[in-house]
C-alpha cells in the first residue's frame, strides 16, 4: 500500500474516533439532561421511554397526599399506582382509563389528549380514595 493510502485510512479513522466520541460524550449540561426530559435516542437504537410517575398508596391513603401531575396537550401521560393492598379498579375520570382487580400496582400510558382536571380514584377496602390530580394544559 502507498504513502498516500495509508494516510487517507489514519485519516479516516480519526474521524470516525471523533464521531464517536462526541455521539458518546453525552451532554455538558449541569444536570445532564440536555433535552428536558423528554425520550431520548441510544446509539443505533428506538426512542427510550420517559419514567412512570409514581403515586404509592398505603393504608388506604396516598403516600405524602394527593399528588398533581402537569402535562402539555399532547405529552405523554405515564403513570404507576402502586399499592399495599388489593383494589377493585385504579381509573382516571374523563379519559376512559382503568385497571380492574390491581393487586400491587397500576400502570396508565396514554397520550394527554383532553386539556382540563382529571381525578386519578382507588375504588377498593378503603372506598372511594383519591389518589392524584391531572391537569392537561391546552397545548
Amino acid at each position: 500500500m502507498s504513502r498516500a493510502g495509508r494516510i487517507a485510512i489514519l485519516a479516516a479513522l480519526a474521524a470516525a474516533a471523533v464521531v464517536l466520541f462526541i455521539v458518546l460524550s453525552g451532554s455538558d449540561d449541569e444536570d445532564g439532561d440536555s433535552d428536558g426530559g423528554a425520550e431520548t435516542t441510544a446509539t443505533g437504537g428506538p426512542p427510550q421511554p420517559l419514567p412512570f410517575e409514581v403515586v404509592e398508596m398505603r393504608n388506604g391513603e396516598p403516600v405524602g397526599g394527593v399528588q398533581r401531575f402537569t402535562y402539555a396537550k399532547g405529552d405523554r401521560v405515564r403513570i404507576e399506582v402502586k399499592l399495599d393492598e388489593p383494589q377493585e379498579d385504579v381509573h382516571i375520570h374523563g379519559y376512559e382509563q382503568e385497571v380492574l382487580n390491581p393487586t400491587k400496582s397500576a400502570r396508565f400510558d396514554f397520550p394527554a389528549r383532553l386539556d382540563g382536571i382529571y381525578e386519578l380514584e382507588a375504588h377498593g377496602p378503603s372506598g372511594d380514595v383519591p389518589l392524584a390530580e391531572i391537569a392537561v394544559n391546552p397545548g
